[in-house]
């Protein structure tokens, strides 16, 4: 069987899982689902799968309870201890007499986990086992997109690269164990990061104490893990590709971009008109979605000129229906119209998220460009401040202020009084509430870390220099190769340089190590180079590869312009380049999990 088909499949892995909860009640059962999973449940069964599997009645999760009516309540959760706490609420609230209570009527199901504190919360209560049984359920990866899976879990980076809480390490590792089952274990493995190294050190005692796959050979040729602080830059930077910009634009969940006409506003909070943003709703799946498979990974200003041919086309295809024949037209109908239907709702769909990126990005875009182009290739620093200053002051955005000054934090060192001003602007701007953030962004790594002083850290203590310093990503990027010496000769029309999801003025790492393992690099000298950039480990077993393969393992989430790397390099090498992450996300979405109170 074809890797993609085996990939596609997981998810009958999952519903396999999934009912073996559900069977646990033989009779009717509603379902309660946190308004988020919908979604990526969505994808992994349907409503009609739910329905064959018991379950009469669906509801999302509310402040208020449906009425049980004799069903057995089944309440589907991510792992969030308030939210948990939300839930036994609002069981405890049905439960006639708790010494005589109903039998197997009250399910608790955690995704993908849960620890201790949670059966210590209804073991206090005297709710365990007796009135409320709790599970976990951790879905195999979601196949989005041709090459792209994702376990669509959306606080990760969060708890692992903010707050530095492992909880989650183990459903990583055990995600990768379950899989390899499926696609057997790749002999060539290379890791870059603190968390990717202890994965996979957790992923081997996996196999040793509950067995692993039989496969002699596995699918993939190599296997690329790495986390996602390695490389902040291809998240901070600016994307160039249809899809990347979708996503800055637009919330786009499990690979499904919507925006509903009512969720629309017209005015910020301080009552600052917004730019006109168009209501949509599509996957961002090319098999469902050929406009979108043609468009996906093209530079923007390529992706205009070819919706405005292909409405064309369809322009002139309706005109000629007009001129058939009653036959002709008969044929037409049964044949073509639907596929001229869906075409027509698609390009539409297409168009007006085209027309809302330029709407929001287009009036800064080339300015925002120039500035990161610069900020990346260590120049004009003074200029790259001013525009800080100016779009701290100008925009009342915070994720774009607060992304900007990372990205200038990672790449020319910042002084403490210019860290002090910024940060201090950025409080009175946006709020004294996001105080706390500050920590967050050192321990993230955007920041150096003050020294302690006799009781608290605080802004006027002396920076001492974190782990990967500022100056350090930019020498970094220039070693790996990263940086193209002239921006303006990259072809967008036609790339040849993965640059271009950029516009020209950097490629993501893990393209560049991917290259490197599908070029057949020796192995010393692909050591030498990604061993400065953080702590690594390379399983060589197979190498060069025998399968030009690859499963790339991003740990904290993988961005669209990463994705569209990717691609490129499968079709400069002839390779296949599988990506799998917690989820695909943009820029935007690591700044809210800095400016996010911790749960």
């Amino acid at each position: 069987m074809e890797v993609s088909k085996k990939l596609s499949s997981l998810q009958e892995i999952s519903k396999a899982q999934f009912s073996r909860i559900l069977n646990l009640v033989s009779s009717k059962k509603f379902l309660i689902i946190e308004s988020s999973l919908i979604r990526p449940l969505e994808k992994v069964c349907g409503v009609k799968w739910l329905k064959g599997n018991g379950v009469e009645k669906i509801f999302k999760l509310e402040s208020i309870s449906p009425s049980s009516e004799g069903a057995c309540m089944f309440y589907m959760i991510y792992s969030d201890i308030r939210l948990f706490k939300q839930v036994v609420c609002q069981i405890r609230s049905q439960v006639d007499d708790i010494e005589k209570p109903v039998k197997n009527k009250f399910h608790i199901i955690v995704i993908p986990s849960y620890n201790c504190s949670y059966e210590n919360e209804l073991e206090e209560l005297g709710l365990l086992h007796s009135v409320i049984r709790i599970h976990m359920f951790q879905w195999m990866p979601i196949y989005l997109d041709v090459g792209l899976l994702s376990l669509e879990i959306p606080n990760i980076y969060s708890s692992l690269f903010v707050h530095q809480n492992l909880t989650y390490l183990p459903v990583l590792s055990k995600c990768l164990w379950q899989l390899s089952f499926v696609i057997g274990k790749p002999r060539f493995i290379v890791t870059l990061g603190q968390y990717s190294k202890s994965l996979l050190s957790q992923f081997d005692q996996y196999c040793e104490d509950k067995g692993e796959s039989d496969r002699l050979e596995s699918d993939f040729g190599a296997l690329i893990i790495m986390d996602r602080n390695i490389d902040y830059t291809s998240a901070l930077l600016t994307p160039g590709t249809y899809a990347g910009l979708l996503s800055e634009v637009y919330s786009v969940n499990s690979g499904i971009c919507e925006k509903k006409q009512e969720d629309i506003k017209k005015l910020d909070e301080k009552c600052n008109p917004l730019p006109e943003m168009q209501p949509i709703k599509f996957s961002l799946d090319s098999k469902k979605d050929t406009i979108y498979c043609d468009i996906k990974n093209r530079f923007f200003t390529e992706v205009t000129s070819v919706l405005s041919h292909l409405t064309k086309e369809l322009r002139t295809e309706t005109m000629n229906s007009r001129e058939m024949a009653l036959d002709e037209i008969k044929h037409y109908v049964q044949t073509q119209l639907q596929a001229a239907k869906t075409k027509k709702k698609d390009i539409t769909n297409h168009l007006l998220a085209a027309e809302s990126i330029i709407n929001i990005l287009g009036p800064r875009y080339e300015v925002q460009k120039f500035i990161e182009q610069n900020i990346v290739q260590d120049t004009e620093r003074s200029s790259n401040l001013n525009y800080l200053e100016k779009l701290l002051n100008t925009e009342n955005d915070k994720l774009l202020t607060l992304r900007l000054f990372c990205l200038l934090c990672l790449f020319q060192p910042l002084s403490e009084s210019e860290i002090k001003q910024f940060w201090l602007k950025f409080l009175y701007q946006f709020g004294f509430h996001y105080g706390f953030a500050f920590y967050n962004l050192i321990s993230a790594g955007f920041v150096p870390e003050p020294v302690k002083t006799s009781s608290t850290l605080n802004l006027h203590g002396k920076l001492k220099i974190p782990k990967f310093t500022s100056s350090n990503y930019h020498l970094n990027a220039k070693n790996m190769k990263q940086i193209p010496a002239d921006p303006s000769k990259v072809n967008f029309k036609f790339p040849t340089c993965a640059s271009y999801v950029f516009a020209g003025c950097y490629i993501p790492l893990i393209t560049q190590i991917a290259g490197m393992i599908l070029n057949s690099v020796p192995k010393d000298e692909i050591k030498a180079k990604l061993e400065v950039l953080g702590p690594l480990l390379i399983v060589d077993k197979g190498y060069p590869l025998q399968s030009r393969v690859v499963l790339i393992y991003i740990i904290g989430g993988v961005t669209f312009a990463e994705i569209a790397a990717c691609n490129l390099l499968e079709t400069l090498t002839g390779a296949q380049i599988y990506i799998l992450s917690d989820r695909v996300i943009s820029g935007n979405d690591l700044m809210q999990a800095i400016l996010d109170y911790p749960k």
